[in-house]
């Protein structure tokens, strides 16, 4: 374990905002950790908070408080069958690594969020999604520590409480858990998910796709749109896509013809957020040090390297404003502004 006093956090969030915190703890193993808690779980009684990879926070000022950095790795199947293979992955994995070693494994399902960046702990307080594919989907249950009574605890996927980017721990258990392990029940027999625009104009016509082949796809065309963070400060998709209902959906289309969209499942319409800062002329729109990036209006990148958080955070409102001048719909932050 380090336990460090006053640690500098630029290589612990993908914006690479130069901050700095108070005190800094990781651990590569959840034993370790859970015993070091119990002895000093004054820790938990100040400002604290979970960073894997930081690949969906922005930070706006020194952090005054703990850091608390899981590093575990360990990944190993628990159990399968002719149909399923249930897999389990420590918090601390990185999550591309995670869906690659899936594929090694002849088990399916997580393609579709190849690339993502974070962690596999972050990925079920997320609940991080992509091109029609959600990481709930396939979460069988999460082991967490408690932070209530200083005990593990196991929740299935329905006590998680998956929603659009959200989970009982973004909600419910905020600041009261800490992910230790993911369980996660994935298929033997591939069936890949293309209804998605972006990947369907990958393949064309092409009808032989495998996931091995889906992943490709997804990393390429990933690569293609999205900066990479170790060379351009990003937290990749900074705003959620609008969830409208129907009516709502009716009266945007009879304005604009043109507009992109995805048909939920539940009746309800999920607005593509970049293709409304795009039209809204604010792609490649530069403040401060901080622009729209070029090549994907959803994404708020550090342009300069030397952005700060206050600066992102500033475009980010010129960006909502633009939006909710011309479309009548407010931009969420997907990103968590610290």
């Amino acid at each position: 374990m380090k336990d460090i006093q006053n640690y500098c956090l630029r290589d612990y969030n993908t914006f690479k905002i130069d901050v700095r915190a108070q005190r800094f703890i990781s651990f590569d193993n959840n034993s370790e950790f859970v015993e070091f808690v119990n002895k000093h779980r004054n820790v938990f009684s100040e400002n604290f908070l979970i960073i894997g990879q930081g690949s969906n926070l922005l930070f706006t000022e020194d952090f005054n408080g703990t850091i608390i950095h899981p590093e575990t790795k360990s990944i190993r199947i628990i159990n399968e069958n002719e149909d399923s293979c249930f897999i389990q992955s420590e918090a601390g994995v990185i999550w591309d690594d995670f869906v690659s070693q899936t594929l090694g494994l002849k088990a399916y399902g997580l393609e579709n969020l190849s690339l993502i960046p974070g962690t596999v702990g972050a990925s079920v307080v997320q609940n991080i999604g992509a091109y029609g594919v959600e990481a709930g989907d396939f979460v069988h249950s999460v082991k967490y520590f408690c932070l209530e009574d200083f005990v593990i605890k196991t929740l299935n996927k329905e006590e998680c409480q998956f929603a659009y980017r959200n989970s009982i721990f973004k909600n419910k258990l905020k600041q009261k858990a800490i992910v230790l392990s993911v369980d996660f029940m994935l298929t033997k027999n591939p069936d890949c998910n293309i209804d998605y625009t972006d990947i369907r104009n990958y393949f064309g016509n092409e009808k032989s796709i495998t996931p091995e082949l889906l992943r490709d796809a997804v990393i390429n065309i990933r690569n293609k749109k999205l900066p990479d963070p170790d060379v351009t400060g990003n937290a990749g998709s900074f705003f959620k896509n609008p969830v409208i209902n129907k009516q709502t959906f009716n009266q945007l289309k009879i304005k604009f013809p043109e507009l992109r969209y995805y048909e939920m499942n539940d009746g309800t319409y999920k607005v593509a957020a970049g293709w409304m800062i795009d039209t809204c002329g604010l792609k490649e729109f530069e403040y401060n040090g901080a622009a729209v990036h070029e090549n994907q209006a959803l994404v708020l990148i550090n342009k300069s390297g030397n952005a700060t958080g206050k600066a992102i955070i500033e475009l980010a409102n010129i960006v909502k404003d633009k939006v909710f001048l011309e479309y009548g719909l407010v931009l969420e932050p997907e990103v968590i502004i610290m």
